[in-house]
């Protein structure tokens, strides 16, 4: 199969989640499938990943995306009903004369666009099966960013966004011949869902080779959280839990460590080590392995988000017991009291955590049985490849409405 994909950020493993899935995805299809890839870069460095997805691609088009010019976009963009501020964000000449070249040159038998920012550029190729890649539901994403945003700035703007995705998303669909989506929760976030027949659920998974815990490394009284510090959904979700659940863990357990991990921290994260010695913010990590091999108990505190999150999955698979929100579990589906702890109040959230750090016994079992729970569902394999049947069935099987969740991926 030759397959065109189109993606806004060039793909990479130490890159953000949809750049490292996207990474992935290519790695696993490029032994069977021919691969042309269309992408934006931002900064010259990120062209030190180009020579890595290189290996995985008969083709790629890498094209600069000029701040200046997206952001005059996203102005323009305001103005525009039922066009969201990210499709805006994303509009490039360029990039649509990438994408053409590409599909004139090698004539793809199917197109795949990662998110709704890269729908535009092949949204209406016609001579080739196209698919989209929604992941999560914008329209769940900034309903939720709307009710926890700190700001009235940002308050009136996802706002905005809120109401373009509610449009745009439902819109979109009727131009692909499949549509992609974590999770039930994302797709019934959809106006009007119910009449939307050619979504199918689609999650990721994880490396569970490379993230394996020793075994023999001692743990100490410490809480870990790794993510990309610069996305809102995260700070919010550290700043959250800074704020309102660790006071009520240190109550309890006064030598409790709490490790930050990720790329590029805003200010207000970086300032919390200044006046609190427990708290580490490390900056990125090219390996954040050896913070889970020392930590008790790993957090997914998040209050905003739609479809999975891969900072649990990394707890879980690292052996070390989750405390998590019911959205950060909503994707994955793990089993509370088993798999993990869910809690949604900061005491309960609290709770939890001291309860691991305590009962040693409980922590290693409740580690134990993620563990095995991720390898079953979660690997990158288990899902990539349901994620290329679906892709045969889209080019060569007859349509016969949603997919079976069950045989794509195992949705929430």
């Amino acid at each position: 199969m030759k397959i065109l994909i189109v993606v806004s950020r060039l793909p990479h493993p130490l890159e953000k989640a949809d750049g490292m899935t996207v990474y992935r995805m290519i790695k696993y299809l490029a032994p069977r499938h021919e691969i042309y890839l269309a992408c934006f870069h931002e900064r010259d460095e990120q062209l030190d990943y180009l020579p890595e997805v290189q290996k995985y691609c008969a083709a790629v088009e890498c094209v600069r995306l000029k701040r200046w010019r997206a952001l005059a976009n996203v102005a323009r963009g305001l103005f525009v009903p039922g066009r969201p501020l990210q499709v805006s964000y994303y509009r490039d000449l360029e990039m649509q004369a990438a994408v053409d070249r590409l599909i004139a040159k090698y004539q793809p038998d199917l197109a795949y666009a990662q998110l709704i920012r890269a729908a535009p550029y092949i949204q209406n190729k016609t001579g080739m099966k196209r698919v989209l890649g929604m992941q999560i539901s914008q329209t769940l994403n900034y309903s939720r960013m709307i009710r926890h945003a700190r700001s009235l700035f940002h308050r009136v703007l996802y706002a905005v966004e809120y109401r373009k995705v509610r449009r745009y998303e439902p819109a979109i669909t009727r131009r692909f011949d499949s549509c992609l989506c974590i999770s039930r929760h994302d797709k019934e976030a959809l106006a009007g869902h119910e009449q939307i027949k050619n979504m199918a659920y689609c999650p990721h998974g994880i490396d569970v080779r490379y993230f394996t815990a020793p075994g023999d490394v001692p743990r100490q009284n410490a809480i870990v959280f790794s993510a990309f510090l610069d996305a809102p959904t995260n700070v919010d979700a550290i700043l959250y839990f800074y704020e309102e659940i660790y006071p009520l863990v240190k109550q309890q357990v006064p030598d409790v460590r709490l490790f930050v991990i990720g790329k590029s921290p805003r200010r207000a994260i970086r300032r919390i080590p200044k006046h609190d010695s427990s708290v580490e913010v490390t900056g990125f990590l090219k390996d954040m392995r050896p913070y889970y091999e020392i930590a008790k108990v790993g957090i997914d505190p998040v209050r905003i988000a739609a479809g999975m999150q891969n900072k649990l999955l990394t707890g879980m698979c690292m052996d070390v017991p989750m405390v998590a929100t019911s959205i950060a579990n909503e994707g994955i589906g793990a089993e509370h009291g088993k798999h993990l702890l869910v809690a949604d109040r900061p005491a309960d959230f609290a709770e939890g955590i001291v309860t691991l750090m305590r009962d040693d016994a409980k922590a290693r079992q409740m580690a134990a049985e993620a563990r095995r729970f991720v390898e079953q569902y979660w690997t990158w394999e288990y899902h990539f490849e349901k994620f290329e049947s679906h892709l045969h069935e889209v080019l060569h099987g007859p349509h016969v409405g949603e997919t079976d969740t069950r045989r794509l991926g195992r949705a929430a």
